[in-house]
């Protein structure tokens, strides 16, 4: 009995070390962090910053945080940040942020306010802290600018990860799986005001999805600024943009080419297209003169399908242009720049 209760004194004396010195060092490296921003021409401040959680977790607790780059003329503010770590798996990060926090542009500030607004990170424990998921998600929010315009959508969920158990991710090496979903996107009603007015189609867009397996030229990890990650492939495997009864989705594969330019396809499906025409009119993509001929040329498409609801297309991207079916759009986008 004696032993046993000497391993557990020691045991919490040992744990209890080891959380004040990890605690001390969060302390140490935020302080730094906030000191040196200077010196990288950032303006860092927080009104105050401790580390609580005794004895199962690092909890990081920021209080009147502002960031800002005066370079760019961007920053953030926020009445409080909060960073969570469970003290036996240092290596999985949670951060909580308030619900509501302002984003400043060059020419704007936005204000966001959100329900539930976290963020997650998680690597795998191993020296080079190789990344395993980066999750993002929030409840009801919406964003108000100073510029006059405000969006928001009922929830949203942002990922990447490299986690075997997700599939295609352990297939390649430095492959990561993409993932966006938004559900009830209300874009700003003055902008679409008249596309839903003129096609027809809610103020809401139900359903924004987005499924893509990226494959990297490196790994991410604490050495990637060295290694500097670039997209090899993009493979996208699932999309659908569900609007009213207006549905599209998407899928193909694109990857830089000699020049850098994306190169691949994309093969797109419409239900319900006839409504397409007259949104693109009312959005200014498509001049009223020429609406009814765009209309005829989509309906002799879409009868090659078989069902004249439901419209196919090829987005081609090749030698640095970009068409949808017959019709050209222009360049291509840039996906590695030039070197040297």
């Amino acid at each position: 009995m004696r032993k046993l209760l000497v391993l557990l004194l020691v045991g919490s004396a040992l744990w209890s070390g080891y959380w004040f010195v990890g605690s001390n060092a969060i302390r140490q490296g935020a302080e730094d962090w906030f000191a040196q921003a200077a010196s990288q021409g950032l303006e860092a401040e927080t009104a105050s910053l401790d580390v609580v959680g005794f004895p199962n977790r690092f909890d990081l607790k920021l209080t009147g945080v502002s960031l800002r780059d005066p370079a760019q003329g961007i920053g953030w503010q926020a009445p409080f940040a909060e960073v969570y770590a469970m003290t036996w798996k240092p290596w999985h990060i949670i951060a909580a942020l308030p619900p509501e926090q302002v984003v400043t542009l060059p020419d704007q500030a936005v204000t966001l306010a959100a329900e539930g607004l976290l963020a997650s990170v998680r690597a795998r424990p191993a020296t080079d802290v190789p990344l395993a998921a980066v999750v993002v998600e929030s409840g009801a929010f919406q964003a108000r600018s100073t510029a006059g315009w405000t969006a928001g959508a009922a929830r949203a969920v942002a990922s990447i990860s490299a986690d075997e158990e997700v599939p295609g991710a352990g297939d390649a090496p430095n492959t990561y799986v993409l993932s966006l979903t938004l559900t009830d996107l209300a874009p700003d009603p003055a902008a679409i005001q008249k596309i839903v007015a003129e096609a027809g189609l809610p103020p809401q867009i139900a359903t924004v999805r987005l499924v893509a397996t990226a494959t990297l030229t490196a790994p991410l990890d604490r050495f990637s600024g060295q290694t500097n990650p670039r997209l090899a492939t993009l493979d996208l495997t699932d999309s659908l943009v569900a609007w009213g009864d207006l549905s599209i989705t998407a899928t193909g594969a694109i990857a830089p080419d000699d020049e850098g330019f994306a190169a691949g396809r994309i093969d797109f499906a419409v239900t319900n297209y006839q409504r397409l025409v007259p949104a693109l009119v009312a959005a200014g993509a498509i001049k009223p003169e020429i609406a009814q001929t765009v209309e005829n040329m989509l309906a002799a498409l879409a009868q090659e399908t078989g069902d004249p609801n439901l419209l196919q297309l090829p987005l081609i991207l090749e030698g640095g242009r970009v068409s949808l079916g017959p019709l050209p759009l222009g360049p291509a986008p840039l996906l590695i720049g030039p070197t040297g």
